[in-house]
Parts: C-alpha cells; sequence; structure tokens
C-alpha cells in the first residue's frame, strides 16, 4: 500500500483532481457534510485530544449510533496514531466492561444516550478520559468543545504498520477476543474492492449497518471515499423498507450492503415498484447464502441491480471468497472463489489440500488479515499457524473452484448476519443456582436464518421461570445473543468420552 496511511485516504481525495473541496462526502438527514469539512473537524479533534492529553497509541473505546461524529472520530484517531475500539450499542454492561478492561482503554467517546452507563461503570480509580456528545456530563469533555479547541497541526508520525483497530469478536471460550488490525490492513480491506467491484467517484453508498460493526465503515464505505464517491449514513433503528425506497431514490443511491434477512424484507415490500430505484446497480450480501428464489424475486424488482455475495469475518472483514452476480443463480449456495487479494485453500486436518467436494477447513492468507488477537498469544498462534488464517469453517470446493460452506469447526450461531457464540451464554445460565448444565444450538429460522436455543438441564427439586432467566440473560448480554427459545429436561447433556456435548444429538 506503499506505506499510505488511513489519513491519507481523506487527505489525498480532498486533494485529487476528481475531488473538489465542496464535494458532499456525507449525507446525514438533512446534513451534507463536504470532504473539506470531514478532514478539517477530524484535524481539529485530533489536535483538540492531543490537547487533551491523548497519546499515540492510546485506546479508545466508542459507543453511539450511527451519526457523522463517529467517522470523524475514525479519520482523528488515524492521524493521532490512536486504536480504535468499537463497541457494538447493543451491548450491556458486563460486555462493555470486558472490552474496556481487555483493551486498555484509556479514553472513550460516547453520546448522551450511552453516557449513564459508562458514568456507572466509573470508579474511584478510573483514570479514562471521557468524551461525551449532546450533553455536557460531569467528568467528561464534551466532544464540540474539544473540536472548537483544536487547531490543524498534528506533529505525530503514523505509520501504515501501526496498529489501528482492536475489532472484538465472540469467541469459543466465551469472552470476546480483540482481532488486531493495522492501518494497512485495514486499507488493504477496503482498496481491493475498487477493481472488484468498479467503485467510481460517482457511486453513492448507503450505509446502513452499525458503523461499529466490521462491515459498517472500513470496508466499502472506505472505498467510496478513497474514489471520491458519496456517502448516505442511514440512522441507527429498525430497518423500514419504506423509508429504505424512499432513501434510494432521493440520493441516487447506487450500492449498498443488505444482509439476507434485511434483502428478504426489501423484497416483501408490496411498493417497491412504486419507488424510482433504477439508481440502484449493486447489493452487497454476506453472513450467509442468498436463497435462489430470493435471488430471482431480486432480478424481477429491481432488474438494474446485480447481487454480489461476500464472505467474511472480523479477522478478515469485507471478503475473501465472493461470489459474482454472474454466478450468483448457477452457483447459488455457494459463498464463491477467492478475490483477487487472498489466497484460500480447503485443507484437511493434516494441513493437505482436499479433493473436489471433500470436506475440510477454509483457510486464507492475505496482507488484509488480521496481525493477531490482543494479548492473547496463544489464540493466535492457532488461529495463524503457518502464516494462514484458520476459520473454522467447514466447506468443500467443487470442479470449477466454487467453495461451500458445510459447517462450522467452531460451535457458532449465526443471525441475522451477527454471529454469536454459545459459550458466552452458557456460562451465564450455568452459573444460576437452580441450574446443573445448559446447552446452546442454532435452530433454522426463516426470517433470521438461525436463532438461539436454550435446553437447560435444572438440579434435582429446583424450578426455574423461562422468564425469570431470559429476563436475567437481557441484563448481560446484547438482545440479539439472547436465546428466543427455552426448553427445561430432566435428561442430562448427551456427552463424548471426554466430557463435551454432543450438541448434533440436540434439536
Amino acid at each position: 500500500m506503499n506505506n499510505y496511511t488511513i489519513a491519507d485516504v481523506l487527505r489525498k481525495t480532498r486533494t485529487s483532481q476528481r475531488v473538489n473541496k465542496d464535494r458532499v462526502a456525507i449525507h446525514f438527514r438533512d446534513r451534507a457534510i463536504t470532504y473539506e469539512e470531514l478532514d478539517e473537524r477530524s484535524d481539529r479533534l485530533a489536535a483538540g485530544l492531543l490537547s487533551a492529553g491523548f497519546r499515540k497509541g492510546d485506546r479508545a473505546a466508542v459507543m453511539m449510533h450511527n451519526r457523522p461524529e463517529w467517522i470523524e472520530i475514525f479519520f482523528a484517531l488515524a492521524k493521532l496514531g490512536g486504536v480504535l475500539v468499537p463497541v457494538n450499542h447493543l451491548l450491556r454492561e458486563r460486555e462493555v466492561q470486558h472490552i474496556l478492561s481487555d483493551s486498555g482503554a484509556a479514553w472513550v467517546l460516547t453520546e448522551e444516550r450511552f453516557w449513564p452507563m459508562y458514568d456507572g461503570l466509573r470508579t474511584p480509580q478510573d483514570e479514562r478520559s471521557y468524551v461525551v456528545m449532546d450533553v455536557v456530563a460531569e467528568g467528561a469533555l464534551t466532544y464540540e468543545d474539544v473540536v472548537a479547541s483544536g487547531s490543524r497541526d498534528i506533529p505525530i508520525d503514523v505509520d501504515a504498520n501501526d496498529l489501528f483497530l482492536l475489532q472484538y469478536t465472540s469467541g469459543t471460550t466465551g469472552l470476546p477476543k480483540g482481532a488486531m488490525h493495522t492501518h494497512s490492513t485495514v486499507l488493504w480491506n477496503s482498496f481491493y474492492q475498487l477493481p472488484e467491484f468498479g467503485v467510481t467517484v460517482d457511486d453513492v453508498y448507503l450505509i446502513l449497518p452499525a458503523l461499529g460493526w466490521i462491515a459498517g465503515f472500513h470496508d466499502f464505505a472506505l472505498a467510496t471515499l478513497w474514489s471520491g464517491g458519496q456517502l448516505v449514513l442511514h440512522p441507527t433503528g429498525n430497518f423500514d423498507p419504506e423509508d429504505f425506497a424512499n432513501t434510494v431514490e432521493r440520493h441516487k443511491v447506487t450500492t449498498v450492503l443488505l444482509v439476507p434477512t434485511v434483502l428478504r424484507r426489501v423484497l416483501g415490500y408490496a411498493d417497491l415498484e412504486q419507488h424510482d430505484l433504477s439508481s440502484l446497480r449493486l447489493v452487497l450480501s454476506g453472513g450467509e447464502p442468498v436463497p435462489v428464489k430470493d435471488i430471482h424475486t431480486m432480478h424481477h424488482r429491481l432488474p438494474t441491480c446485480h447481487l454480489q455475495q461476500a464472505y467474511g469475518m472480523t479477522e478478515f472483514p469485507t471478503m475473501m471468497l465472493w461470489l459474482s452476480a454472474e454466478d450468483a443463480a448457477t452457483k447459488a449456495g455457494s459463498v464463491g472463489k477467492a478475490c483477487r487479494a487472498a489466497e484460500v485453500r480447503i485443507v484437511n486436518e493434516s494441513g493437505d489440500d482436499t479433493e473436489v467436494d471433500e470436506v475440510g477447513e477454509i483457510i486464507c492468507r492475505s496482507p488484509a488479515c488480521m496481525v493477531g488477537y490482543y494479548k492473547d498469544p496463544e489464540a493466535t498462534a492457532a488461529t495463524l499457524a503457518g502464516g494462514w488464517l484458520h476459520t473454522g469453517d467447514l466447506a468443500r470446493v467443487d470442479a470449477d473452484g466454487y467453495v461451500y460452506i458445510t459447517g462450522r469447526a467452531k460451535d457458532m450461531i449465526l443471525t441475522g448476519g451477527l454471529n454469536v457464540y454459545p459459550a458466552e451464554i452458557e456460562q451465564l445460565i450455568e452459573a444460576r443456582p437452580e441450574v446443573q448444565e445448559a446447552a446452546v444450538i442454532a435452530v433454522p429460522h426463516p426470517e433470521w436464518g438461525e436463532i438461539g436455543k436454550a435446553i437447560v438441564v435444572l438440579k434435582p427439586g429446583q424450578e426455574l421461570e423461562e422468564s425469570t432467566l431470559l429476563a436475567s440473560l437481557k441484563k448481560d448480554l446484547a438482545s440479539f445473543k439472547v436465546p428466543r427459545i427455552v426448553e427445561f429436561t430432566e435428561t442430562p447433556l448427551p456427552r463424548t468420552l471426554s466430557g463435551k456435548v454432543r450438541k448434533f444429538l440436540l434439536s
């Protein structure tokens, strides 16, 4: 990447002949933020944080709904040599506390709606600095005051190999792990999408996911800014297909990411044809394969639009594999072939490449891969063994080289495009005094793909209401992690001789 850093995305695009200083970079509600404004405000935020005590390498936890300030913070931290720690706005106090402690976050940047939670987590020994939006909070700096106090002088040298991102992902052992990405790996994840998807200065990308999600900003959105295109930032909230159609029509949106669950809602909108959606050229999707019937429906209802499906993960954001629009119907169910920035293999337990249609594990090597898990050398060594990212996903490859996911080596539930690891939930359930043991499994769901089901074995003579159990889980877990189904049983869970639960026998 020629030693480019993330700050170069704004600096080089803003000075490019393709982009004048008044070109809009971000649309949000009724606001329009130009490239010049975004660059200047992120400069001033960086300088203001520096004056307030920020140091190169400081971790900054960021938790807020979708808003332009999130993007300002992204670039300000890049200019400062800081480390971004996105915190999912759906997480509860217990989950947030772990991320703050594990990352060693020295700074928290948040907004009024989340301030009471962070204020409640503070202790007399807390040395973190807090920056809050929309409210004057005791013991915290006000965001706009920090911006106003800064100049455009940021005397810090940043290298492409400096750590920039700690993206937390749940693990099979329960507690989230921080996947480490440098400026270089983030830029690789973004830039190779320019030729893959034909991103140009004319593109208008609608951001629907939360910005802090791994596919929220630092992939296609960053690629769009690099090309001089425009972003339309959708407010956080429940998805409404009519609002989606109005937004596409109003801003002439050309590209959007829709996980299969959301895509089905769009295609199920009765009045879709009443909107002019002819500007939409590309729908990206991922998380699970899009069913053939949905592909046909999309071609019928959105005839100008192509569907590109991608496979990636927190350790390799965006896509290591992708299925082109041309192959979407003939290779339905496949996650495609390796993108041009990745080497992908399917290997057996001995590490040898599998034969055609033989099941093995997906492994990948790319400059876009994470550099390791933060403070977890053991997990890093296992996941990056031999210089290859071991995904934990099982797959086969057909005679034409297309990859099909067949299962997961890691215990995981995929619900609405979000990964949920049962171990974390099982530990909370089994911590209750009434519970002998518990297992959480995935069951199919027509809208969400999969949902969690908890199978709970109570201790002899104990009673526990489903509502009581779910209420306690909702206090400690993000809503998407809470099982939708609970089954109480007196039968012990089936186990192997080594004591592992044989989940394939549960339903």
